[in-house]
This record gives structure tokens, sequence and C-alpha cells, in this order.
């Protein structure tokens, strides 16, 4: 997260920007990840046409809608088992039994790449706002030959960009995602080459696996923030004797997500002295800027993501100083971290002296009429629910 230039003696919020790496990041507790499983709906046949919302909803009763919408590709029929698709029921569920969302078809032919429009089904999972660390679980991805190979790819979007998400299976020793608990995994992760070509984004069955087993289970879980989710659904390319088709099918029983840090950014200023005639904004006095920070969204910031630059206005003068005087500590700024987890050492802190096009100029003990913008990154990770404030010093002219 990364905050950058507001205006000067002013109440303002700068523009915000995601910067954090992927394997930075802290979960958001319990209470503030939102959830949603269908075992919580009411049995029922859904339509490939439709569009359906749910709700997610977390400890805080706050909530989140949830759209989930359909495309067929070369599909020869929706009936499965003899009943129609998609459907929440109980058909696919893994295990523990419980109502899924499952999805099933009989294609006109085999799938000849799940990335393209050609004898699929796609389900994408819209979200209203950027989440992140969306959880996903899928079951019963096997293969039955001259039936089915189940095939499928899953694909993150916001905005322009698209992100992959890591896949594992908590079962099964034949599979190049982990962690594994159980022999006998009915399916095998990207990148792979044989039975069929997989990519890192992709999985395919590679043995049979119950309807209500934990064998073919997928867990899908996306790092980047992310408002939509596209999961591709196929009959991967016949392999060896196979003649047949087959009709197939999955399910999904819940996701859970959490929400993105929301920070809001305030600028104040206050004479330095508090008594006597230097206790106004008059030239020749000193003022002192507090810079305050607070995350009120119920998800952390990713480590040393904290980027917080300030334009100082023409009319005032940085002071290179001890910024508290006789008080303790030399530095000159002050930093109170509250319960934010974070800290601010001097080097830290860079100074501009064009605008703040680049920060690496070296200021002058005292005042210093050359430095035009400070630049403030705190390390650590920024709590939840949490705020911190900078201080620091300037004489106006």
């Amino acid at each position: 997260m990364k905050l950058r230039q507001f205006a000067a003696l002013a109440l303002f919020a700068p523009a915000l920007f995601w910067a954090g790496a992927a394997s930075a990041h802290v979960s958001c507790n319990a209470t503030n990840q939102f959830t949603f499983a269908f075992a919580s709906q009411t049995a029922q046949t859904l339509s490939y046409a439709g569009t359906y919302n749910y709700t997610a909803t977390n400890g805080l009763a706050q909530s989140v809608n949830v759209q989930v919408s359909f495309q067929t590709f070369g599909v020869f029929s929706s009936v499965v088992a003899g009943r129609q698709m998609p459907e929440i029921s109980t058909l696919v569920s893994g295990a523990p039994t419980a109502q899924s969302l499952v999805l099933g078809a009989i294609f006109t032919g085999r799938t000849p790449n799940i990335a393209l429009n050609n004898r699929v089904v796609v389900t994408t999972f819209t979200f209203a706002q950027p989440i992140r660390e969306l959880r996903m679980n899928w079951h019963d991805i096997d293969f039955s030959s001259n039936q089915f190979r189940d095939y499928v790819q899953v694909l993150g979007r916001n905005g322009a960009s698209t992100y992959t998400a890591t896949l594992t299976s908590p079962a099964g020793n034949n599979n190049t995602g982990g962690p594994v608990t159980a022999a006998g995994s009915s399916l095998s992760f990207g990148p792979a080459v044989t039975p069929t070509v997989l990519t890192v984004d992709q999985a395919a069955g590679i043995s049979s696996s119950g309807n209500n087993a934990n064998t073919g289970n997928i867990d899908v879980l996306f790092d980047e923030p992310v408002t939509s989710v596209e999961w591709r659904y196929g009959n991967a390319p016949l392999t060896g004797t196979e003649t047949n088709t087959g009709q197939q099918a999955v399910g999904i029983t819940a996701i859970s997500f959490c929400p993105m840090p929301n920070i809001n950014v305030a600028k104040s200023s206050a004479p330095f002295d508090t008594s006597g005639p230097k206790r106004f904004n008059i030239p020749n006095t000193d003022v002192v800027y507090t810079l305050s920070v607070r995350n009120n969204g119920g998800s952390t910031v990713d480590a040393n993501e904290i980027d917080l630059s300030d334009i100082l206005p023409a009319d005032v003068t940085f002071f290179n100083g001890d910024f508290n005087g006789a008080a303790a500590g030399t530095d000159n700024f002050e930093f109170v971290p509250g319960s934010s987890g974070l800290s601010l050492t001097a080097g830290d802190v860079t100074y501009s002296n064009n605008g703040g096009s680049t920060y690496a100029y070296s200021p002058s003990a005292g005042y210093d009429g050359n430095v035009d913008a400070v630049r403030f990154e705190p390390t650590g990770t920024f709590a939840a629910n949490s705020s911190f404030t900078i201080r620091f010093r300037a004489r106006i002219n």
C-alpha cells in the first residue's frame, strides 16, 4: 500500500496504490474474514443461462455480494446422472457430504485446450470491489477411461490484470501441489505433459474418485486482490485407446476471502510553541505537521509497503534537527506507532530537492530551504484496525 503526496495545511487523503508482494501479506483474522457456503442454500436446479447473487458475511455482521454466472461452449447436453445441471445438491460435494454448487455436462467432443472457448463450461464469480486471499474448494476432479477426464483452469482478474492461483490438494501423492495428507489423489496439477499438457494454472484427472470422497479435491488460493475468478471446466483430450466422451460433474462447496485494507490519511498543523509570542503561525516561527494514518480495513497492509510522501509548501523551510529539543531522542521527526506494528528510524526517511521527483538529497543541519519534500517508509506489517502518527517541523518564512 503506497500513500503519496498530499497538500500541506489541509486534511487530504492521497491516492492509494497496492504494491505488496504476494508472499509478504498477513491473513485477516477470523472475525474479519468473509465466508459463503452453498450448504446454506436451498437445494435447487439452476440454469447455465442464469446469473445468481449470494451473500458472504463475516463475524462483524458485514456482507459482500458474490455474483455467479455461467457460459457454455460446445455442450451437447447439460443433463448428468439424469439431473439437470447446474444445481445445488449433494450429488458432488467431497467429504464430508454437504450441499455444493454442482456443474456438469456432456460435450460434443473432448476439449482440445481448456484456455479456449471450445467445449468448456465457464463459471465466473464476481465481487463488487477488490477482495484478497480468496479461497475456493472444488471436488471430484478425476478420470474414468472412455468416460471423461476432468480438465480445469482457474484465473483471477482485477481490471486488466490476470492472476494465477495456488492450486493444492489435501489428498494424494500423484500431484505437483501440496501439502498432501493421504494416498490416492485422483488429479494432477500443471505444469505437466502427461497424461495431457497442463500449464501451472491447470489440473486434470488421472484416476477415479467418489463423488463424496476427498481424493479429487482442489483448494484454490489467490494472494493478489481480485474482482472476479473464472473457473473453466472441460473434458481433456482422448489418450491411449480412448474413443468415447462421456458425462462428468464437479462441485464447489464454499469460498472465503479477506477485505482490502482501508487507509485514511489526514494532515494537520499547529505552532511548535504552545505559549508566548511564537504560539501563532507567523513568520519566523516553527510549525509542527502531523500525519495521521489509519487502517480501518479488516486486512493488514503488506510488509514494508507504506510509502508516505509530503510535498512541502513554498512558504516554509524544513527543520533538520532535534524535533522535540530537550525531550528524549534526536531525530528530526516524532513517530507514534500506536498498535500499528510499524517502526520508523532515521534511515527510513528520505528527502527531495526537486519536488518529489527523486528522494536522494542529503539535508544540511538546521533549517534547510532546499528540502521541498519528505518521504517516510515505516517498516513492518500495518495491522488491521490500527493507526500511527508522524510529526516533523518547519519554519514559516
